[in-house]
């Protein structure tokens, strides 16, 4: 048996089939019963451009009969548990499948979910890219689209809802209490964008009108039952109406598939997904918690991403998933465009420029990075490239491309493309002749070939002359003390890590072969505790000198633009329409003084424009973020980003420094004490909630991975002592107040690491102890226990931290802030639970503690918390039953897999899972061949260990079963390879680390 379709196969049944119509009838009127399959009837009717056998994709328990063109087959013969095969005539055909189909508890194919918080039973499909045949039989790829007719019998009390609007219901035949749903005919689509949801869900309806045509398109908002209070079906159909007029209007097409319900379900493995006339989302955007306005806008840029798909993915639609990106990018550009746009959230890019670019910048530099147009045999490789390359990298480069081609040009070629090849499938090249007919004056397939057809990311730094006559070159450059320092990719060989001491740095290879030089004791000029400069260490290059600073009044005579690839060796040049600003203070903020257009292909350029103008304080490439590159600044913007990269009074350009800072420090370029200095700061100064968390995930990771251990303790006490100060002084019911509420609590269950006796110990238990002593619902008056403030009921957990502690409990309240007046922070149940997460991981808080929680919280949120808190036990037999759990997978749902790994592999004082690290390589073909595809990668990503205290040993275990396992499906390597990079970036960027002292 293959569950693996291949393009060649693809291909084949193209050529050979065109299908006209499925019915389709799933009977899950035992949804509430402990069965676990349903039945699954599908008859299927399609044309034969000749005699030939070809076969029909269904994955199921067992099919009881296969009927063709009236002949019956012998199931045991035809099917082999994931095709049925059979013979066509040319011409009409019709096949008839019945089948036991499995109910599914990974997310994929037939959903099914009973809430914990009350019972109920809910059903929900997700198909993409190949799931569909785990519902019906159906040739599941994306260029046999058809007419799908489906029915559904279900319980009588379930709402059941598919693509198209429900044309009748019938009592049904033999089940009693059960009800048989009869839907209209979808337009032509392809099987994987068809969807089915059944069950007590509730929510809300209301309707859009088109102004231009008078249109009128019902709306439809639900969830879960438990869930319906925090709905918030006004906001959401409030963004729905938005983006509707928004693109109707934009691409002149109105919107084609009838009704537009949207329903938010649980346990769902992506964000959302395009079913036209039935969008699915994750039901973590209802919010039941109070949550930032990031997390609205995140929520409101889904809505859109996913609207934007009904003309770009469900209209016209990729012949196959190689040009996944017609799609996917364009839903991500598209879905930012109408947020900025169309909604309140005007400065939706700020999001998009500092972290949805992050995450292309990151995979594009993995050895298994791939060109936006990719190469894919299979859908195993197509489900792994739904990643930061096709989403984030694509709708970066369309941002380009706009600016390449113009606003107008762009818009005119999708309206061309949309009317020529509606209802079809599309390669690349069609979607180019559109545009180049609309913009005949630009070089298209030029662009293409340097933008679609290449993996890697130009890095784009600035050299500078000024009218003091110094030469200010871009971080990378030979100004930087110790050279040039860069984590390229090339190839996807694995190359085992070296660190070799020499005069100017140490040498470590990446899993493709490239080599990484750093300075020698790059981190000893920066205390991210005190953010104080000190003496640098000693080394080839003697003691570093303080970086020079602008003045602000000096003019550049002399500035040249250079572009590199990030693959080593490779002298990839693309065009780059960019935007160029010098920002200079007004007043306490920086501002831009100047600012212009700027194109160039070639490796280097003058930029004649800069000369005479005023040099400011930062000079800042890609100004209003149009291009898709890694922007280096140069030193002197460097240090003026680090200490007042908060003061840039543009929320964009703020984003965008911030994002050269990342990637610096990522790169070994910024010392990582620095930037942990850098973000310090920041805290409480930054109000941007997009960029609050964009800041935190990046230093985060510097926390997770990138600080040496011996400076563990320094980094942490530093950063958790800046959370704590900008919380006590946050404005009351703030998104920056939340936002360090969390922070504080992140960085506390990150302690368990630290020296005992630490006082960043102290000063984060004690914070977590009053926050779980403050009810749900009831303000958290105070910073700690026994801090002044109003008095407040306390519960168990921080009862018993405040007094069984003793004087070590009581540390927190020698901070300075333990004096200071704290008030609007309103307790809920997501901080109580990251509270008692965090004292489990320190060894405060117990099963009873957790038992307790979860009797107060018994949501399915409070479950997957209560599952992550029991498994962070640092106790051996607590991580011997994880364990057992995690290598039963099967029998756990998705998220309740995810949840228990988070716990086992949670921060410990005490090395409590090294013994696992050669289980887990001892397992990985194991975890992929014994389970679906979402399972498998939660195991082979959630478990990979480089929570080792032995990370090069594991380093070498990868490699070593990389070398052993050179025939294991690509997908799986490719995962285990990039985690390898992972890996590879943390030694080296801890050994340019020196102790401090």
């Amino acid at each position: 048996m293959t569950t693996n379709l291949t393009r060649s196969e693809a291909q084949s049944r193209t050529q050979l089939l065109e299908v006209d119509s499925y019915s389709v009838h799933i009977d899950v009127s035992n949804a509430e019963t402990d069965a676990d399959t349903y039945l699954s009837r599908t008859v299927v009717d399609f044309s034969a451009r000749f005699v030939d056998s070809t076969f029909i994709d269904l994955i199921a328990d067992s099919v009881s009969s296969v009927l063709i063109n009236g002949e019956s087959l012998s199931p045991a013969e035809v099917f082999d548990g994931a095709r049925v095969t059979f013979p066509v005539r040319a011409g009409r055909n019709s096949l008839t499948i019945e089948a036991q189909a499995r109910y599914s508890t990974s997310g994929e194919g037939l959903h099914r979910f009973t809430d914990p918080a009350d019972g109920k039973t809910y059903l929900y499909t997700q198909y993409e890219p190949t799931d569909a045949r785990r519902v019906f039989a159906n040739f599941d790829q994306p260029d046999l689209k058809a007419e799908f007719i489906f029915t559904v019998t279900a319980p009588a009390h379930f709402q059941v809802l598919s693509n198209r609007t429900e044309a009748r219901t019938e009592p049904a035949d033999g089940s009693a209490g059960a009800v048989t749903h009869y839907f209209e005919p979808t337009l032509k689509q392809s099987s994987y964008i068809t969807c089915i949801t059944a069950g007590p869900y509730e929510g809300a309806t209301d309707e859009w009108t088109d102004p231009r045509t008078g249109q009128t398109v019902q709306l439809g908002a639900w969830t879960r039952a438990s869930l319906v209070d925090h709905l918030d079906a006004d906001d959401i159909f409030g963004v729905t109406k938005a983006g509707l007029e928004f693109f109707t209007s934009e691409f002149d097409y109105p919107y084609p598939w009838g009704k537009y319900d949207q329903i938010f379900v649980p346990e769902y493995n992506l964000g959302a997904m395009e079913n036209p006339g039935l969008v699915t989302f994750t039901d973590n955007l209802i919010f039941r918690d109070k949550v930032t306005d990031a997390n609205y806008e995140s929520r409101a840029n889904v809505i859109l991403h996913e609207m934007a798909h009904m003309w770009f993915g469900d209209l016209v639609t990729m012949k196959w998933w190689d040009d996944l990106w017609l799609k996917e990018s364009f839903a991500d550009f598209m879905g930012g465009l109408a947020l900025a746009e169309a909604t309140r959230f005007t400065d939706g890019w700020v999001t998009f420029a500092l972290r949805r670019k992050a995450w292309a910048y990151t995979q594009d530099l993995y050895p298994t990075t791939h060109p936006i147009v990719a190469d894919i045999p299979d859908v195993e490789a197509a489900k792994l490239n739904f990643d930061g390359i096709t989403y984030a990298k694509g709708a970066s480069v369309l941002k380009q491309l706009v600016a390449f081609v113009g606003r107008e040009a762009f818009f005119a070629g999708s309206r061309l493309y949309f009317k020529r090849f509606e209802y079809g499938n599309t390669e690349l090249a069609d979607f180019l002749e559109c545009l180049a007919e609309a913009a005949p004056d630009r070089d298209i397939a030029n662009w293409a070939s340097a933008w679609l057809g290449t993996s890697g990311v130009s890095e784009l730094s600035l050299q500078l002359t000024t009218s003091d006559g110094s030469a200010e070159a871009s971080e990378g450059s030979s100004a930087v003390s110790g050279g040039s320092i860069g984590f390229a990719n090339g190839g996807a060989s694995a190359s085992a890590v070296s660190a070799q001491s020499g005069g100017r740095g140490k040498l470590v290879t990446s899993s493709s072969g490239a080599r990484l030089r750093g300075p020698d004791a790059v981190d000893d000029n920066f205390d991210a505790a005190t953010g104080a400069a000190h003496e640098a260490g000693s080394g080839a290059s003697g003691s570093v000198e303080p970086p020079r600073r602008r003045s602000g009044s000096e003019k550049i005579t002399g500035a040249t633009i250079t572009q590199a690839d990030s693959a080593e060796g490779t002298a990839l040049l693309r065009p780059h329409t960019i935007e160029i600003a010098t920002l200079g203070r007004s007043g306490r903020s920086i501002v831009p003084l100047d600012s212009f257009r700027f194109e160039f292909s070639t490796e280097s350029a003058d930029v004649e424009q800069l000369i005479g103008r005023s040099a400011g304080v930062i000079t800042l490439l890609n100004f209003n973020d149009l291009d898709y590159a890694r922007v280096r600044l140069d030193p002197e913007s460097t240090e003026a980003a680090v200490t007042s990269a908060s003061r840039i009074k543009d929320p964009l350009s703020r984003a965008l420094v911030w994002s050269a800072l990342d990637n610096a420090v990522r790169d070994g370029l910024m010392p990582v004490q620095k930037y942990l200095t850098a973000y310090a700061r920041s805290l409480g100064k930054e109000s941007h909630a997009g960029i609050m968390a964009g800041l935190s995930q990046t230093a985060l990771t510097c926390i997770d991975q990138w600080v040496a251990d011996r400076n563990f303790d320094a980094a942490i006490m530093g950063l958790l002592g800046a959370a704590l100060d900008a919380l006590a002084a946050a404005k009351a019911g703030s998104d920056a107040q939340l936002h360090l509420a969390n922070l504080v609590l992140a960085l506390t269950s990150r302690t368990a690491r630290c020296a005992a006796g630490s006082s960043a110990v102290a000063m984060g238990r004690g914070f977590a102890s009053q926050v779980l002593a403050v009810p749900v619902g009831e303000e958290i008056d105070r910073m700690y226990a026994g801090a002044p403030g109003q008095s407040g009921q306390a519960g168990s957990v921080g009862q018993s931290a405040e007094t069984s502690g003793g004087t070590r409990a009581s540390r927190g309240a020698d901070h300075s802030t333990a004096t200071l007046p704290f008030r609007g922070l309103i307790n809920d149940h997501a901080l109580r639970w990251n509270a008692l997460t965090a004292l489990v991981s320190l060894g405060w808080a117990d099963q009873t503690d957790i038992a307790r929680e979860n009797h107060s919280d018994p949501s399915s949120s409070g479950r997957l918390r209560a599952e992550t808190a029991s498994a962070a036990l640092p106790l051996p037999i607590v991580k011997i039953r994880a364990w057992e759990a995690i290598r039963e997978a099967g029998a756990l749902s998705n998220d309740v897999l995810s949840a228990i790994i988070a716990g086992f592999i949670a921060p410990s004082a005490m090395p409590l899972i090294e013994e696992y690290v050669d289980e887990y390589f001892d397992g990985l073909l194991g975890f992929w061949m014994d389970n679906s595809i979402e399972i498998a990668r939660r195991l082979v990503l959630g478990l990979y260990p480089r929570w080792s205290v032995d990370e090069e040993a594991v380093v070498e275990k990868t490699d070593a079963w990389l070398a052993a396992n050179v025939d294991a499906p690509a997908a799986l390597r490719r995962l285990v390879i990039e985690r390898r990079d992972d890996l590879a970036r943390a030694i080296f960027l801890k050994s340019t680390q020196s102790s401090r002292h």
